[in-house]
């Protein structure tokens, strides 16, 4: 997955930014200065933060998926991902407008899960789900609220689940649908 340098610069930032700082009180200016990147330059490439925050989740999810040599694989770096990067995804969570946060969380998990028709690879349960729904717009949309609902419980349990009792439930849920063969 091949990227401008100026847009992993941004994706960098809002990253390190998120680490200390919940995603709502973040600005463009604080994004830019940690990039060390223009304010114009920030929106060549993005429309707000809210699409840099699409972007890097895109980015992530994508290069995870082209590293892992089965889905299991995929689910273990994914929650892996989530266990490293704790205080990340808690500033990205914790919001007093909670709903429109997971709102936008949601719509871009689905779009994600959507763009997933399109992959080469039937081997994966969550690929066949995709393409064997007769309503792959609700799939995407209930599989993607499933995930996130998985991650906001883990989180409000202080991540107290291990690593591993997270995978083995998150493998157990998508083999649970109606679609897979």
């Amino acid at each position: 997955m091949k990227m401008n340098r100026t847009v992993r610069d941004f994706q960098n930032a809002l990253e390190t930014l998120l680490i200390n700082q919940p995603f709502e009180k973040l600005t463009v200016d604080q994004i830019c200065n940690e990039a060390l990147l223009h304010r114009s330059s920030f929106y060549r490439y993005f429309h707000d933060k809210y699409d840099l925050l699409e972007q890097l989740l895109k980015q992530r999810l994508g290069t995870l998926w082209e590293q892992a040599q089965t889905e299991d694989e995929l689910i273990e770096s994914l929650v892996q991902y989530v266990s490293d990067h704790k205080k990340l995804f808690r500033n990205l969570t914790t919001s007093a407008s909670r709903d429109s946060l997971y709102t936008e969380l949601l719509r871009i998990c689905s779009e994600i899960l959507l763009g997933l028709r399109e992959a080469e690879d039937d081997e994966a349960t969550i690929v066949r789900l995709m393409k064997a729904s007769p309503n792959p717009e609700l799939t995407a949309c209930t599989l993607g609220g499933g995930l996130m609902g998985i991650l906001y419980w883990w989180q409000e349990q202080n991540y107290d689940a291990s690593d591993a009792e997270m995978i083995e439930f998150i493998k157990q849920q998508v083999q649970r649908s109606p679609y897979v063969k």
